[in-house]
């Protein structure tokens, strides 16, 4: 066990080399995304240099009270915060696992709270125009027309589709196989039109090899997989043509699945598991979107809504 004297030594030797077997474990153990380990270094590598920077010790709740005022004088958003202590206090708790400090400095830290936002999702006239303005018939247009109805069709997220193989895609039953979060499989409906566009895509040109239950579905120009950020370009192209705004991302596609199944009468606990949640209350954001939908209905029709004017 270290004392605070020796923690400025620590911090620039072994603690780096835990932070390494830390993102090691994240990795193997956890599951976590390569999006999510690129987060923890930069968080945790810039944790560590302002524990250096300032000489503060790694077992000091102070330190991590320092790190926060730093975040603060720096202008980042809350959420930037809230994700940065939660990296923080990962971090600390698998050097308390380690031996490595004895109490998580931590423990006495709340967290930066988010303000709560609802989810943007695409009214069904402009995901209507998304799905069915005229596309070319290019394989490349024949592909990214499936992506955007099995982004709809399905809710997956945009890593899970770029990450599909042939072999996931059960063409009789109407399934896919998704790989999420934590490498957890769950099995997703399809509806017909996605397919149909997805067989047609894949019949379209043997440019296009896709042979093999391991072959990645969805590829780019060089026959390799498409990766999340061509999806995200292609997207803003296509949302360029048909005259909707271009900041759209695919995760609103998926918050759009889940609004339009809600207001059509589907069930929280289905949802829950198409999306991949593991907490009911994560799926739960829904129903605001869909209340506060309900009430301006109410308030631009009811003729005594107090918003219109009217007395109670």
């Amino acid at each position: 066990m270290m004392d605070s004297s020796e923690c400025g030594a620590v911090t620039t030797g072994p603690v780096r080399r835990q932070l390494t077997d830390f993102l090691l474990f994240m990795e193997k153990v956890r599951g976590s995304s390569v999006h999510t380990l690129s987060a923890y270094s930069r968080d945790l590598g810039e944790y560590l240099d302002h524990l250096d920077e300032r000489q503060l010790s790694l077992d000091s709740s102070e330190s991590v009270r320092s790190f926060l005022g730093h975040l603060f004088r720096k202008g980042f958003a809350r959420s930037t915060m809230a994700r940065k202590i939660s990296s923080v206090k990962s971090f600390c708790r698998h050097l308390v696992r380690e031996g490595i400090l004895e109490t998580n400095p931590c423990d006495s830290i709340p967290t930066p709270r988010a303000p709560k936002t609802n989810p943007r999702f695409l009214s069904l006239e402009e995901i209507t125009a998304l799905l069915d303005s005229a596309a070319g018939d290019r394989p490349i247009d024949l592909r990214d027309m499936a992506i955007w109805e099995l982004l709809y069709s399905s809710g997956v997220r945009v890593s899970e589709l770029a990450g599909m193989n042939t072999g996931d895609w059960d063409q009789e039953g109407q399934l896919i196989r998704i790989r999420g979060k934590g490498s957890k499989t769950r099995i997703v409906p399809l509806g017909e039109r996605a397919s149909a566009r997805l067989q047609k895509y894949l019949k379209a040109s043997e440019r296009w090899p896709t042979t093999g239950v391991n072959a990645p579905i969805f590829l780019n120009r060089h026959g390799e997989r498409l990766s999340v950020r061509g999806i995200q370009k292609r997207l803003e192209g296509r949302l360029r043509d048909c005259g909707l705004d271009t900041r759209i991302s695919p995760h609103v596609i998926r918050h759009t699945f889940a609004t339009h199944l809600l207001d059509s009468g589907a069930d929280l606990r289905s949802i829950q598991e198409m999306l991949g949640h593991e907490s009911l209350q994560t799926t739960q954001r829904y129903t605001h979107v869909t209340l506060d939908r309900l009430l301006e209905v109410y308030d631009r029709s009811h003729p005594r809504s107090e918003r219109k004017g009217e007395g109670p």
